[in-house]
C-alpha cells in the first residue's frame, strides 16, 4: 500500500481538483460558456470519479506529447485552453511543486553546513514582506512551493507576496485562486511573454524560472546568448543575496543547453549553491551524450498515482534539471573542497568518540550524479561530482566492508564527504577505513 503523500501535498490536491472541476465546468459557479458543462460533478473537492479520471488522463496524454514527445506545444499558449490548463493542474502542477521544494531544500543543506563565520543568512530578510517573482508562471507551482518552503521553514512564515507573469490570462487567474486559498497575496500579470514584456519593477527577495527558458528562441541559433541576456536583466530586480531558481526538464537537449548556460551565468558573476559544489566549468559538457539532473523521491497524490497508472507516465521520482543561483558575493569557504570546515569538524568530532576515523584525509564534497551501476568486473559505481571533476567511486559489493551498508544507501543528488577513500586508476573506492559522511546529516 502506498505511503500518503505530505500533508501539504494532499490541502493543494483538494484545491486542484476544485480549479479542474471548474476548468471543467462542473461546478455551478462557473460563468464561462466555453468550458461550462463538460461533464457534471456532484461536489466541488474529493477524489476524481472513474468517469474524471479518464477524461483526464486523455488530456494528460495529449498534454504530454505536446510538451515532452514531439514537443509541438513548445512556445504556443497551451495554458490558455481549459482541458490542457486542468491536465497541467491534476499533474505536472505537483512535479514543479515537488521540484522547486527539493531544489531548495539541497540549497539549504549545502549552506547549512558552511562555517557559521561565514555563513550569511539563506535568503535576504527584510521587515514587513518576502516578495517572490514567478516568470512563465502558468497556474503558480514553482511560487507557491517557495511560499510553502519559506513558511515550513519558518524562515519568513508571513506576509509572502508573489508577483506572478504569464501568457496566459487563464492560467493566472487559477494561480491566484489558489494562492488565495493558501493565505498569499498574489499580483498577476498577463499577457506577459519573456524577451519582449518588461520585468515587473521592483526587487525581489527570490525569483523563479519553471521550465520555461527552453521554450525561448528555441529555433534561433542565438538562443543561448538570448536566455543569458534574459537571466542577466533580473540582477537589478534582486535583492542583495537575493536567490534565483531555474528548473528544466530532465532530458538530454534541454539539459545540456541548461548546463551551457549555466557555465555563462557564473562567468559573468552569478554563483551556484546547488547542485553543484564547484564554479568551475561543468564537467558533463566534455562528452557529448551526458548531461545532469537531480532526482527527489516522493510519496505523490492519489490523483497523480492514478493518472499514472492509466496513463504509463511514471512519476516515481521527481527529475528535473535544475540550478539555484545568486548573486551573492563569494563567502570565505564557499562551495569548495576545503570549505565545509564545519562538516569536517563534526565528524572529526564524531571520530573522537570513536564514529569515524578523525584523521582521515578528507574528500569533497561531492554530489552524486548517477544511479548505481554495475560493470564488467563486477562492482558497483556512482559518479560522484566536485571541484575535482566528475570521479567513480566504487564497491564490490559483499565483501563486508565496514561502509558498504551505507554505500547501498547511496543515491543520485545525495551530498556527500569521503574519508580515506582507496585511489583506483578508475576513480576512488571503499576500503577498509573509508568513511562517508552525508552532509544533510549535519544540518541541525
Amino acid at each position: 500500500m502506498p505511503e500518503k503523500p505530505s500533508a501539504e501535498l494532499a490541502i493543494w490536491e483538494e484545491r486542484l481538483i476544485r480549479e479542474w472541476r471548474v476548468l471543467q465546468g462542473g461546478l455551478k459557479n462557473n460563468k464561462n460558456p466555453a468550458i461550462r458543462g463538460r461533464y457534471p460533478v456532484p461536489q466541488e473537492y474529493g477524489p476524481l470519479s472513474r468517469h474524471e479520471l479518464e477524461n483526464a488522463a486523455a488530456d494528460l496524454l495529449a498534454l504530454q506529447r505536446g510538451l515532452t514527445g514531439e514537443r509541438a506545444l513548445i512556445g504556443s499558449a497551451y495554458m490558455d485552453e481549459g482541458q490542457r490548463l486542468g491536465a497541467y493542474l491534476l499533474f505536472y502542477w505537483f512535479t514543479s511543486y515537488a521540484q522547486t521544494r527539493g531544489m531548495l531544500d539541497m540549497a539549504y543543506e549545502a549552506h547549512s553546513v558552511q562555517p557559521p563565520e561565514d555563513r550569511g543568512p539563506f535568503v535576504p530578510l527584510t521587515e514587513g514582506r518576502f516578495c517572490i517573482l514567478d516568470l512563465g508562471s502558468g497556474p503558480a507551482p514553482c511560487s507557491l512551493a517557495a511560499a510553502d518552503w519559506l513558511r515550513f521553514r519558518e524562515i519568513f512564515p508571513d506576509n509572502i507576496e508573489i508577483t506572478a507573469c504569464d501568457p496566459s490570462p487563464l492560467a493566472l487567474k487559477h494561480a491566484q485562486a489558489l494562492a488565495q486559498g493558501a493565505g498569499y497575496n498574489m499580483k498577476a500579470i498577463a499577457p506577459w511573454r519573456a524577451g519582449t514584456s518588461a520585468i515587473p519593477a521592483g526587487t525581489y527577495h527570490l525569483i523563479t524560472i519553471g521550465h520555461m527558458l527552453n521554450e525561448l528562441w528555441k529555433d534561433t541559433p542565438e538562443r543561448l546568448q538570448k536566455r543569458e541576456a534574459f537571466i542577466a536583466e533580473l540582477k537589478d530586480h534582486l535583492e542583495p543575496g537575493g536567490i534565483l531558481i531555474i528548473l528544466e526538464p530532465a532530458l538530454l537537449a534541454t539539459g545540456r543547453e541548461l548546463l551551457a548556460l549555466r557555465d555563462r551565468l557564473v562567468a559573468s558573476g552569478w554563483r551556484v549553491l546547488t547542485p553543484c559544489f564547484t564554479q568551475r566549468p561543468c564537467p558533463a559538457l566534455k562528452e557529448s551524450q551526458q548531461t545532469c539532473h537531480s532526482d527527489f523521491a516522493w510519496t505523490p497524490p492519489r490523483t497523480v498515482r492514478d493518472l499514472a497508472k492509466i496513463t504509463g507516465l511514471d512519476k516515481d521520482l521527481v527529475k528535473t534539471t535544475a540550478f539555484v543561483m545568486s548573486r551573492r558575493e563569494a563567502l570565505p569557504g564557499a562551495l569548495g573542497a576545503a570549505n565545509y570546515s564545519s562538516a569536517a569538524e563534526e565528524a572529526a568530532t564524531a571520530g573522537a568518540a570513536g564514529e569515524i576515523g578523525g584523521d582521515n584525509a578528507q574528500r569533497g564534497p561531492y554530489r552524486i550524479v548517477s544511479e548505481p551501476m554495475l560493470n564488467k568486473a563486477g562492482r558497483t559505481r556512482l559518479i560522484l561530482c566536485g571541484d575535482e571533476g566528475r570521479i567513480p567511486f566504487s564497491a564490490k559489493l559483499g565483501e563486508g566492508l565496514p561502509a558498504e551498508a551505507q554505500f547501498r544507501t547511496l543515491r543520485r543528488s545525495d551530498a556527500i564527504l569521503l574519508y580515506q577513500p582507496v585511489q583506483r586508476e578508475t576513480g576512488l573506492a571503499l576500503g577498509e577505513q573509508t568513511q562517508i559522511i552525508r552532509l544533510q546529516k549535519l544540518v541541525t
